[in-house]
């Protein structure tokens, strides 16, 4: 396995977008034009759910944001010594890379777990990477969850692939 995963950290690596677009097709079914979620993605995505489904996503953006927000820390000063100061401060990743499963069952949980400490600890640069359905299109919960966490760059790729497209970066997915 570990062999396997190698070979493709390695393939993505030197092919970019061509191989995370073969990985694609072989491992998910889906032959994608584009990988990025285009805006006209995201506004049908919401269409897509029922009233139920966004008020079961918003109870769970704010649940998880409250919890979230209790955690933020204030900078600390402390003089442990006279003329000794020691100081904590906390400061944000600049950019980070969030991957939310789809596999046999789409996950907007985990794009709630991975966005919302990302949005309040501030990182300005916020991508996500998520399998496409065989349709081509990403989960419309995921997408939902996304765009109501601030989430702008998702990306239509799955696996350890996608993991390695924002590791090193590619030509259309920003390394983080």
């Amino acid at each position: 396995l570990l062999g396997r995963v190698r070979k493709i950290i390695d393939e993505v690596r030197q092919g970019g977008d061509a191989v995370l677009k073969r990985y694609t097709r072989d491992f998910d079914g889906a032959d994608l034009e584009q990988l990025a979620v285009s805006p006209a993605e995201f506004a049908a995505a919401e269409k897509r759910l029922s009233a139920e489904q966004r008020v079961a996503l918003d109870r769970a953006i704010s649940n998880v944001s409250r919890f979230h927000e209790a955690q933020v820390t204030q900078p600390l000063v402390v003089e442990t010594s006279p003329g000794v100061v020691c100081e904590r401060h906390t400061r944000p990743i600049d950019a980070v890379g969030l991957y939310v499963p789809g596999g046999t069952a789409p996950l907007p949980s985990a794009a709630i777990m991975l966005a919302i400490p990302a949005r309040i600890a501030g990182c300005p640069v916020r991508v996500m990477c998520t399998p496409p359905q065989r349709d081509g299109f990403a989960d419309p919960a995921v997408l939902t969850v996304a765009r109501q966490c601030g989430v702008e760059q998702v990306f239509k790729v799955g696996g350890a692939q996608a993991i390695a497209a924002m590791a090193y970066g590619t030509e259309s997915i920003p390394k983080v």
